[in-house]
């Protein structure tokens, strides 16, 4: 079974977008986000669950010294990374709607491209059309001018 140009691209574009969020995520203030998880309410027993084993995370966390809080930040941003990375790769995510969103946004812009376009061009049309009317008014009327001092010296 060949690959067609299009599947390779939507399974380029999957994996972009996978690293991208494993990227983002190792980047991420990952204690931070676990303090949001633990202020919000749970909505059912297990939440509940996480969330009190979070808090206890937390508490241990505080009570740490400097140096093993900035190791076990990294340690607890990578093992988080590794295992969302592991996750993704395992799942076969369906990108066609990014691809459709990707190529109406390039239609959006190419319309709006080809529609300023446009308007400029309407407008130099119009004030060049404008220009040559004036300059040809011009020259009839010197000619007017010039026929009739012909005329005045004739008679």
């Amino acid at each position: 079974m060949e690959e067609t140009p299009v599947e390779g691209l939507k399974m380029s574009i999957g994996n972009a977008i996978k690293e991208k969020v494993t990227e983002t995520l190792r980047n991420a203030d990952v204690l931070s986000m676990l303090q949001k998880i633990v202020a919000t309410t749970p909505e059912d027993e297990e939440s509940e669950e996480i969330r009190q084993k979070l808090q206890g995370v937390l508490t241990q966390y505080e009570a740490m010294p400097e140096a093993e809080k900035l190791q076990f930040a990294a340690q607890l941003k990578e093992a988080i990374a590794t295992k969302l990375s592991m996750k993704l790769k395992d799942q076969n995510i369906d990108f066609s709607g990014v691809e459709a969103a990707i190529g109406e946004a390039v239609f959006y812009n190419l319309a709006l491209i080809a529609g300023a376009a446009l308007l400029l061009l309407i407008v130099v049309v119009f004030f060049g059309y404008k220009l040559y009317k004036s300059i040809t008014d011009k020259e009839k009327k010197r000619e007017e001018k010039k026929k009739a001092k012909q005329m005045k010296k004739k008679k």
